[in-house]
């Protein structure tokens, strides 16, 4: 294949933004591999908000999920009584994007200035914000129309957004959902009604309060980062894509990197670059470090692989949420629900969808949300409370009969630490990854009392008229050592993998805060959700869409942009 000036490695959400910005230069030759299939955001089961809870629901295959989808797994895990967790990473280009819940979050003021504190100089609250405001367009602010369907306090919700806080002219569009279910008024009025105030803005002056996320859709579709950042610029003639083409390898001549292996339909090839950058996620982007010799030299050896670099970071410091979910059931058909007597709604809701782009199909059902905090006298929230008006979602699809929901209670700083490894030489075999949970500084204290916090929320009134039962944990599961066995029993994670190649300057910093080059080689980049030293207050896709931004001016400061 024809020699690059950049090879981005990994079509998710940091490749697209890198391929978008890299190429607006007209004199830089850009490529982007993807092991997945282009041209994604064009497909029904991708742009349907709603179809996200088919990508886990095995009966449902048939609709083309799979296609999508790329699944690891994590080794038993010791503080889950040798329970393994099931991870799946989305793939084609778009990545994780196309699959995901499209909650735009994107964490605390408190994380970013922690990864500067951590050594990481340039990447503070302040210092990022610009990026987050480039990478926007803030649909409230945008568009005033947008949000007027929603009632929240004395003031339309548009006038209470700071526009400080927000772009109104970048590629992704972050918007509210355009049909509101009842039952997530009934969760606001509740947690209000717990205590609770209102936020009307997740990701403005302060995170802490309760209220209606926002989503990266566009009228009432999924905006993928397809969507977003490649579909716009695919006529680009110095961009090239090259999908369903699976990297193995990473290519160096002494110590720069040049290229890369890769195999695809048609057999092996190789793509010549005058530098690579990995975009390929927490998972992928060590794996194919490891296996170009860079990574921890003791255990690079066990697999017969020659050390180019000894990194022994590379694929240590892998953190993720952790996530229980309340299940309830409902005596009203307000929520999301398949049943004879929503059937006529059912029927409606097709008819809304074609016509308007509205009604249940452009809902996720994880509409209401809340960050608290568990620590008394502690005001930063530890924990993100997900309410989701059905109970069908990605941790539970097998649920889409009946008539409940369902709140989720996610701890966002959960202190477990852990790695990813090589199980053999041989790029076809994943990674073993083991995530350490509830074991060394991870605790389940901020689960545990997260728990309460939403159940004291439901037992408020305005849930009365839809509220049946609590069918897991159960009202039985009171006591601290039940709400215990409970979350060791249904733990899981909230898909949100980071920190394998820590950006920093320490022993085990993988690469240059100022650079993003791995240290010690020349040539190559980590540009993605894997360089974060330490894990968001949030779901992560909105900080690596910054990451990705911040990452292309880093890129933007080579002499062949200048010349």
């Amino acid at each position: 294949m024809a020699r690059f000036d950049y090879l981005i490695v990994g079509g998710g959400a940091a490749g697209c933004v890198l391929a978008n910005r890299l190429s607006e230069n007209p004199k830089v030759r850009v490529a982007l591999v993807e092991a997945g299939p282009d041209r994604n955001q064009r497909r029904a089961i991708v742009r349907v908000p709603l179809a996200m809870v088919t990508f886990m629901a095995p009966a449902l295959a048939f609709l083309g999920g799979p296609r999508f989808m790329s699944w690891f797994e994590t080794e038993p895990e010791p503080g889950l009584q040798g329970r393994t967790i099931a991870l799946p990473r989305g793939q084609g280009t778009g990545g994780s994007t196309n699959v995901n819940g499209q909650i735009f979050i994107r964490g605390q003021r408190e994380d970013f200035d922690h990864w500067r504190a951590l050594g990481n100089p340039g990447w503070g609250y302040d210092d990022l914000l610009p990026y987050f405001r480039r990478l926007e367009r803030f649909e409230l602010l945008a568009d005033r129309r947008s949000g007027r369907h929603i009632g929240f306090g004395a003031r339309p919700l548009a006038e209470q957004i700071d526009p400080a806080y927000h772009g109104t002219d970048g590629p992704l569009d972050v918007a509210p959902l355009r049909s509101v279910n009842p039952m997530a008024r009934v969760y606001l009025d509740a947690a209000v009604a717990a205590g609770h105030p209102l936020n009307p803005d997740f990701n403005g002056a302060s995170q802490a309060g309760a209220g209606l996320y926002t989503f990266t859709q566009r009228r009432g579709e999924r905006l993928t980062a397809e969507g977003a950042y490649i579909d716009p610029i695919r006529g680009r003639p110095n961009l090239t894509l090259i999908p369903d083409t699976r990297v193995t390898r990473l290519l160096f001549e002494g110590r720069k990197a040049v290229g890369v292996e890769a195999t695809r339909a048609g057999g092996p090839v190789t793509i010549e670059a005058g530098e690579v950058i990995l975009s390929a996620g927490s998972f992928v982007s060590p794996h194919l470090l490891m296996l170009s010799g860079i990574g921890d030299a003791r255990e690079l050896a066990q697999h017969g692989i020659p050390v180019r670099e000894d990194l022994p970071g590379v694929g240590r410091n892998l953190q993720d949420h952790l996530d229980v979910t309340l299940e309830y059931k409902a005596k009203s058909t307000a929520p999301y629900g398949i049943s004879w007597k929503a059937l006529p709604r059912n029927v409606l809701h097709v008819f809304d969808w074609f016509l308007r782009k509205r009604g249940v199909f452009a809902s996720t059902t994880g509409e209401g949300g809340a960050f608290l905090s568990t620590v008394p006298g502690v005001a930063r929230p530890d924990i993100q409370l997900f309410f989701c008006t059905g109970v069908g979602n990605t941790q539970n699809a097998a649920g889409f009969t009946g008539h409940g929901f369902l709140m989720h209670v996610c701890q966002l700083r959960p202190g477990s630490i852990g790695r990813l490894r090589l199980r053999s030489a041989d790029p076809a075999d994943k990674p073993s990854i083991l995530y350490n949970f509830f074991r060394g500084d991870s605790t389940m204290d901020a689960l545990r009392e997260g728990i309460r916090i939403a159940r004291h929320i439901v037992a408020q009134a305005p849930f009365a008229p839809h509220l049946d039962r609590e069918v897991d944990p159960g009202p039985e599961a009171e006591t601290d050592g039940a709400l215990e066995a409970f979350i060791r029993r249904t733990v899981g994670t909230l898909f949100h993998p980071v920190g394998t190649c820590a950006m920093g300057r320490t022993a085990d910093a993988v690469v240059d805060p100022e650079t993003l080059r791995v240290h010690g080689v020349d040539g190559l980049r980590v540009i993605d959700a894997s360089i974060m030293p330490a894990i968001v207050s949030g779901n992560t896709v909105a900080a690596t869409y910054c990451i990705a931004e911040k990452g292309a001016d880093l890129v933007r400061k080579d002499p062949i942009f200048a010349a």
